[in-house]
């Protein structure tokens, strides 16, 4: 019974011993900073404040291939859809609607939800009008993860749209007079 109180002690000391000489080796560390003795001796911080007013990133300091958030200009996109299908994330949603024959496609739907994008730039790489594009901003951050689905589509066709088709359609077969903007009597 002894030896077992004994063995229980000195582990004990020895537990306290090697605390204690963690926390000295800790000060010792910290002191030279506490203290800013031999400040040329030490290590630079890597710490930087974001953002930094001196040294901050902007548009300009990037590399010119970086790939920074996605951007589609929907007045060029021809809604191939090559850019949904090569995406491994799927975070490209596209959809169209029936516009008349000589019209161009309408895209009413084209979102991209940059809470699943990976930027990989797949779809960049195969669309063919060279619509979607990465831009230079890399700052994307928002409090609502909701709020990371960017819509870039058109919307749905509404009347006033199918009004404007319908009068270039006039115009082309002869039906309306372009200086009146009136139907010929």
């Amino acid at each position: 019974m002894t030896s077992s109180v004994l063995s229980t002690l000195a582990e004990y000391f020895r537990d306290v011993f090697r605390g204690a000489r963690s926390l000295f080796g800790s000060f010792m560390t910290a002191l030279p900073y506490l203290l800013n003795v031999n400040s040329g001796d030490l290590r630079k911080e890597v710490t930087e404040q974001y953002p930094d007013p001196v040294s901050s990133k902007t548009a300009d300091d990037l590399p010119p291939r970086t790939r920074g958030l996605l951007f589609n200009d929907i007045d060029r996109c021809s809604a191939c859809r090559e850019c949904e299908w090569v995406c491994p994330v799927h975070c490209i949603e596209v959809e169209t609607q029936s516009v008349p024959a000589d019209a161009k496609v309408w895209v009413s739907k084209f979102d991209i939800d940059f809470a699943k994008c990976i930027f990989c730039g797949l779809c960049v790489e195969v669309c063919q009008p060279a619509s979607l594009i990465h831009t230079k901003q890399f700052e994307g951050s928002v409090y609502d993860v909701r709020d990371l689905k960017k819509s870039f589509g058109r919307g749905p066709i509404g009347e006033d749209q199918r009004r404007k088709w319908a009068r270039a359609q006039a115009l082309d077969e002869g039906r309306e007079d372009p200086k009146r903007g009136e139907w010929p009597s």
